[in-house]
């Protein structure tokens, strides 16, 4: 019995390791980038680093971050972030708390203009280091 819970018969789960989530900004010109980042412990030191990148549908956060009560494996960041990775996402120039003041085609060229911002801005923090990336696809 010590590997279910008392009187219901399921698995008994360990607590899973709290993840911190920390809201970072920087600018292209006169646009300014919102960046997410989430890690265990602390962020420096870790495995290495992945920025998480939304495609034309929807901003990062809730394609990547998405908290649902009482469902803690939604989160692909937390997943990875529990994994030891220090993970980072962020909104694109004309999406969810990004600029969208300029009358811009959100085309691979702004796209990776904002890449190169956040990527600049994780580094100065952290140093340079191992870096993978993810993304979901820009359109059809």
């Amino acid at each position: 019995m010590g590997d279910t819970a008392p009187g219901f018969g399921s698995p008994v789960r360990e607590p899973l390791a709290p993840v911190t989530g920390l809201e970072h900004w920087t600018n292209k010109g006169d646009v300014r980038l919102f960046l997410w980042e989430k890690f265990v412990g602390e962020p420096t030191g870790k495995r290495g680093t992945i920025p998480f990148v939304h495609g034309s549908s929807m901003a990062s956060t809730p394609t990547f971050d998405l908290q649902v009560p009482g469902r803690p494996d939604l989160s692909v960041m937390d997943v990875f972030a529990r994994a030891g990775y220090d993970c980072w996402c962020i909104d694109n120039e004309g999406y969810g708390r990004s600029s969208k003041h300029r009358d811009i085609t959100c085309d691979i060229s702004t796209g990776a203009d904002d890449l190169l911002a956040a990527a600049d801005t994780s580094r100065r923090r952290d140093g340079p280091g191992r870096c993978s990336s993810t993304g979901s696809r820009p359109g059809r």
